[in-house]
């Protein structure tokens, strides 16, 4: 790649992109379940790798200093770029080790289950929400590890997006004014 703003925003997405997947890797080794308490903790990780491909594009091709449309915009690049390989990793992830998606599973069934429960015990209350409640809990579908990687692409797309454009004011440096 002759351009180096696209060979470092490929590189820190690329970078991005496995971090967060090891960040899953590693909850799921630990027993934990990475799409339920723990879903949101890859923001600092995505943060940070982010920042440190800009502070690299910044001092190794632009001299020291960055400009703050071109900081948004391969923060964006990286962003966009990031999540696509996350969600293609996640899914080979989620094929190759189906345990991972089966534990998630479990406990959304656990969580309809007592939120049936409940539903059925305050039917005499509010019976309208109480109905909304069961009907939405018998057309719980099985989660699919495509599924699983559209969800993230959309969730890390909102909040990417936020960090990318934080990151990118965060990084620039204008040259001064002669």
């Amino acid at each position: 790649m002759k351009n180096p703003f696209w060979k470092y925003t490929f590189m820190t997405a690329a970078t991005m992109a496995v971090g967060v997947l090891l960040l899953n890797v590693t909850l799921h080794l630990f027993g934990k379940n990475p799409f339920r308490e723990s879903e949101f903790m890859f923001m600092p990780i995505y943060f940070g790798l982010l920042v440190l491909g800009l502070f690299r594009y910044r001092r190794e091709i632009m001299r020291g200093y960055l400009e703050g449309w071109r900081a948004i915009s391969f923060s964006l690049f990286a962003n966009f770029v990031a999540i696509i390989l996350y969600c293609g990793l996640l899914y080979g992830f989620l094929r190759t080790v189906p345990k991972a998606l089966e534990r998630h599973q479990i406990e959304v069934d656990a969580y309809n289950t007592i939120l049936q429960k409940e539903a059925e015990a305050h039917k005499e209350e509010s019976p309208k929400i109480s109905e909304l409640f069961i009907e939405a809990t018998k057309n719980n579908d099985r989660i699919t590890p495509a599924g699983m990687a559209v969800d993230k692409f959309i969730k890390m797309g909102v909040i990417g997006f936020v960090i990318a454009m934080v990151a990118g004011l965060f990084m620039m440096k204008r040259k001064p004014e002669n």
